[in-house]
């Protein structure tokens, strides 16, 4: 009995080692994307994209995109990074930033191969200078389910393995935003995996509409409601065509039409809990409104 005993704590003790196994997610990844909101006379959004390869002074990069619409172009093609052994470097395009001090040098701005107690110096974007950070803690959590790294100095966070930051952008990973004099207050809001899954999200992503796909939020030709297991959409009979949930993605889940219909049922349980969009369409015009399950 005490053999049986022990081996069940041991098999206990062991499966969640076995399904929380760490791999290393580099954070230059082709198609990868991060959308951030920006507290500067008012609110808005913007995006950084990694998209394409190039050649600079002979070494391969990624092309670097910072833009505010849904769709980067050439213009916006700020910078050109790349990752090896798990250091982050970048160089910034000339057309951009005619600065040759930019587009003629190569800077450190991650190293996620840093240890404890290691200080590392690293490019701050805000000040355009060279800054040190040394590595108080590394602990690990869990981003689009996948184990990541993270890094601490003192007792905030530094970095975040293939995620980048959190408070600031993809470009100042623990910037001196005081020496700088200006702080936009940033904040990550959503990162996209390059397969198009959402690795990261945050209750304002639903605001960016590059991010929830959704052209108009409409709240009084239609009501909805939540009734158990379903969700409860009541509109004018013959008013929409085709009624949708969608994640904040865009990506369609469930989809019905109503005909002459003035109900309509959704049913909910079986996806997990978040942020979702209810959208009605008929002809050219489409309404919806985010809910939370």
């Amino acid at each position: 009995m005490r053999k049986i005993t022990l081996f069940a704590f041991l098999l206990c003790s062991v499966t969640p080692l076995l399904s929380a196994e760490y791999t290393y997610v580099p954070l230059v990844r082709e198609g990868a994307e991060w959308g951030y909101s920006m507290q500067l006379f008012g609110q808005s959004y913007y995006r950084n994209l990694i998209q394409g390869d190039t050649i600079v002074r002979g070494e391969s990069y990624k092309k670097f995109y910072t833009f505010e619409h849904c769709e980067a172009t050439e213009d916006e093609n700020l910078a050109f990074v790349r990752e090896a052994d798990k250091r982050v470097y970048i160089t910034f395009n000339q057309s951009l930033m005619p600065v040759e001090s930019l587009y003629s040098s190569e800077y450190l701005i991650y190293d996620f191969g840093a240890q404890v107690g290691e200080t590392v110096t690293h490019f701050d974007w805000m000040t355009q200078t060279q800054v040190n950070s040394t590595i108080s803690k590394i602990d690990t959590i869990e981003v689009g389910n996948t184990l990541r790294q993270r890094f601490w100095t003192g007792d905030a966070v530094l970095w975040i393995e293939g995620l980048g930051v959190e408070e600031g952008d993809w470009l100042r990973p623990g910037c001196s935003a005081g020496e700088g004099g200006l702080d936009t207050q940033d904040r990550l809001v959503y990162a996209k995996a390059p397969d198009g899954t959402i690795e990261y999200a945050t209750a304002d992503a639903v605001n960016d509409p590059c991010y929830s796909g959704v052209d108009e939020i409409d709240s009084d030709s239609w009501r909805i409601a939540r009734q158990g297991d379903r969700l409860e959409v009541v509109c004018a009979e013959g008013e929409f065509d085709v009624v949708e949930l969608l994640d904040l993605s865009g990506r369609v889940l469930w989809c019905d039409y109503p005909g002459d219909e003035t109900r309509v049922w959704i049913p909910v349980d079986s996806y997990p809990s978040g942020i979702y969009i209810v959208a009605l369409s008929s002809g050219g015009r489409r309404v919806a409104r985010r809910v939370a399950l």
